[in-house]
């Protein structure tokens, strides 16, 4: 919800997105809302919640999450205006494994027909949103299957550890691995 305090969203929607009960996560909403960091409305006979934007803390909140859990999605908003160019983008390495520190920088590979410079420009003013250097490897589909046949170190590599998808799913990248018939 902080990032994106656009969306005002009720308890049963909240609760499908974080995996939780309505009941437990109805409790802890109404704790942010008397804490004052949600805002929160009836509409007919749903209560609807959205990130205060006001509260003090609102901005340091927001730049915890970017920089943290709220990565993929700062990463997936920057890559959106060339979605339909990007068959597949995802974030690898250690922060994908979880084993980041506070220096790692941010891994990202995407497959499609977008080049280098078009990847680095989408993505150099989430650098500065996530405080993170962001390290892009472009290929087109063509050149990641001649990867993934040749068993190229890097590819073999990438396909065997965790990734976090900001484009496609894990079916989408194995396409372009694979011999299309």
């Amino acid at each position: 919800m902080l990032l994106h305090p656009e969306r005002t969203l009720h308890v049963r929607e909240i609760a499908r997105l974080t995996g939780t009960t309505a009941g437990t996560l109805n409790k802890e909403l109404t704790k942010l809302h008397n804490a004052d960091l949600l805002a929160r409305e009836r509409v007919g006979n749903q209560v609807r919640y959205v990130a205060n934007q006001a509260h003090p803390i609102y901005p340091e909140l927001v730049g915890i999450l970017k920089k943290t859990i709220g990565l993929g999605d700062v990463l997936a908003d920057a890559l959106a205006p060339a979605a339909d160019k990007i068959t597949t983008a995802f974030i690898f390495g250690s922060l994908a494994r979880n084993e980041e520190s506070g220096g790692s920088d941010v891994d990202v590979l995407i497959i499609g027909d977008l080049g280098f410079a078009e990847a680095v420009g989408l993505l150099y003013p989430a650098q500065a949103a996530v405080g993170r250097e962001i390290n892009p490897q472009v290929f087109n589909a063509g050149e990641w299957r001649k990867k993934v046949k040749a068993k190229d170190p890097f590819a073999m590599d990438v396909l065997a550890k965790p990734k976090i998808f900001l484009i496609g799913n894990e079916d989408e990248f194995a396409k372009p691995g694979r011999r299309q018939s």
